[in-house]
């Protein structure tokens, strides 16, 4: 009869586990699960919305070459404009200056409707009767009346009226610009008279200044 020399474990002994680790794995998988969870609602709860193809100033209209739709996540805090009303917004003007790429936002577009006290002049004014530098939507500028030409420089002329542009300069075959402002309405008669008449300077006013 052969005496086995190996020593068999005693019964009821149990490997030792390392409970530290253990524990650390049961967390790892929970995160791991949670950040699916996070991942999958961010992917699948979205919302489209309206992105800006280029910068727009505060008073120019808003052309569909201007708007793209993009989606963004539900939780995004923004009061945005849906992708669905992209047709309403074309049309539109910018309230205020919007920056290329950015998101519409309820507040940010609205109708071309005048403020109570304002009416809209067309001018075409020739070469050097304003600023070269470029001039965006919104820009404070002052309109300078000039004597006629068979009056002399002595004549008397009318006041000048402070303006808003409501789009850029833009220029003609002609070397004319055409641009459109808002002036009082109380001042927009005699802006016309003068600006058929061909007798506007178009100045650049300090932005802020009354």
């Amino acid at each position: 009869m052969t005496r086995s020399t190996g020593l068999s474990a005693p019964a009821g002994a149990r490997p030792r586990r390392n409970l530290r680790w253990l524990v650390l794995g049961i967390l790892l998988v929970a995160l791991g699960g949670l950040a699916s969870a996070l991942l999958f609602t961010t992917v699948t709860d979205s919302r489209p919305a309206i992105k800006l193809t280029r910068t727009l100033y505060r008073g120019e209209q808003i052309q569909a070459a201007d708007l793209s739709v993009i989606t963004i996540g539900r939780l995004t805090d923004l009061d945005v404009v849906p992708g669905e009303e992209l047709n309403a917004v074309v049309g539109q003007t910018a309230v205020t200056d919007l920056p290329q790429g950015s998101v519409v936002v309820r507040g940010a577009v609205g109708r071309t409707d005048l403020a109570p006290g304002l009416s809209r002049v067309g001018l075409k004014l020739p070469p050097g009767r304003l600023p070269s530098v470029g001039m965006p939507p919104g820009t404070q500028v002052l309109l300078v009346a000039v004597p006629e030409r068979a009056a002399g420089a002595s004549a008397s002329v009318p006041p000048s009226v402070a303006a808003t542009l409501t789009n850029a300069p833009v220029g003609q075959a002609d070397g004319s610009v055409l641009v459109d402002v808002n002036v009082p309405a109380h001042d927009a008669e005699s802006v016309a008279r003068l600006a058929a008449a061909d007798r506007l300077v178009l100045v650049r006013r300090a932005q802020g200044d009354g």
